[in-house]
């Protein structure tokens, strides 16, 4: 069994139901557009993450074949990537959340609110970032880096792709619920202190 596959799927979850600007996209067209406005609005996230996998993992596997010291620089620089991303995100469960429901966006053209998702997603240089330091964590011992990395960058792209359609189509139902200030608190610090915990084990195992 691929454990490491495993943790990667778990955390992959994990930060995909943390809210976002993808998340704020989704919710406004789905209120706006029904369905409709979310299967356009995630196809367009989803392929933007496609994208930036590839890019990524393409990237990746060309610089670590000229260097394997690098492979161990970037497992430290994402241990120490996923700590930031929890604290940041417990800093920012202490303000309260900006209202997603507000203003909604105007009845739109198919291409218009696909493109608004895949501009929220390929424009938001922290996907980079995030690929760049997060994806090598995952890659084992032997393991061959370009075909690893492209699953993963697909495993995170189906996945975050999911949620969105998941969570797009609950809009409507429980909005109150999903969207309240205080739920989107708790999930921000529950995510927090995961990714802090998660950053440390990944940290410790490489001491």
């Amino acid at each position: 069994m691929d454990t490491q596959l495993l943790a990667f799927v778990g955390v992959s979850l994990l930060l995909a139901v943390t809210p976002g600007p993808d998340m704020a996209v989704v919710t406004k067209n789905a209120l706006a557009h029904g369905r409709r406005g979310v299967l356009l609005t995630t196809t367009g996230i989803g392929l933007a993450l496609v994208i930036w996998a590839t890019a990524t993992a393409v990237g990746l596997s060309a610089v670590l074949r000229a260097s394997g010291d690098l492979l161990f620089v970037l497992k430290i620089a994402g241990a120490a990537y996923l700590a930031y991303l929890g604290l940041r995100t417990l800093l920012d469960s202490r303000r309260r959340p900006a209202d997603l429901l507000a203003g909604s966006p105007p009845p739109a053209p198919a291409h218009a609110i696909f493109r608004q998702g895949f501009l929220s997603a390929i424009s938001n240089p922290k996907l980079g970032v995030f690929f760049v330091t997060f994806l090598p964590q995952f890659v084992g011992p032997g393991q061959s880096l370009l075909p690893r990395l492209l699953e993963l960058g697909f495993v995170f792209a189906v996945i975050g792709w999911t949620w969105m359609n998941v969570y797009g189509l609950l809009i409507t139902r429980i909005r109150d619920f999903i969207t309240a200030p205080r739920v989107r608190q708790w999930m921000q610090r529950v995510t927090g202190v995961v990714l802090l915990g998660f950053g440390a084990r990944l940290a410790l195992e490489r001491v």
